[in-house]
């Protein structure tokens, strides 16, 4: 049977701001704004104030979604029972594991993938060839440590971006 006035299912938002007022009012920790950011590339922050502000990737899924607000509000809870920021130490994952929180890190997004790909640098050695992937550049010249423990030190050269960029 249909109900007679049928509700609209809420938006991702409202459902993550759902799901932490539930716990913060079963476990009796502070208020948060809750927002989905599709700036963020992967997981979620917290941000201790009145109320605590809290973000989290829109490019996870409502599983992961859902994980990472556990996560966060454990941080929240640890605030309220420490008084100031506690990292990841045991009375967070004590609490994490209470709220259902999986443990590891967050989740790679396709969207961190692209990123990546994106503004990846090549280099490649002179020596063994092999190729050496970063995201920021060395800030000075480098050798390739292999090659510099087999007694033949050689020096790491970057590849311009038109010859490893892949075509779209």
């Amino acid at each position: 049977m249909e109900p007679l006035f049928p509700t609209p299912p809420p938006d991702a938002q409202q459902r993550l701001q759902l799901l932490y007022d539930r716990l913060a009012a079963r476990f009796r920790f502070g208020p948060a704004l809750v927002r989905l950011s599709t700036r963020k590339l992967t997981g979620g922050e917290i941000q201790y104030g009145d109320p605590h502000r809290i973000t989290i990737s829109a490019h996870l899924t409502v599983k992961e979604q859902e994980n990472t607000l556990r996560h966060e509000a454990a941080h929240a809870w640890a605030f309220a029972v420490a008084g100031s920021p506690v990292a990841h130490g045991p009375v967070f994952r004590r609490f994490a594991r209470l709220l259902g929180a999986s443990p590891g890190h967050a989740p790679e997004t396709t969207a961190l993938r692209e990123f990546r790909r994106r503004r990846e640098i090549l280099y490649r050695c002179e020596g063994c060839r092999r190729l050496f992937r970063r995201v920021r550049p060395f800030p000075r010249r480098t050798n390739c440590l292999a090659c510099w423990r087999n007694g033949e030190p050689s020096r790491l050269g970057r590849i311009p971006d038109s010859k490893f960029k892949i075509q779209d």
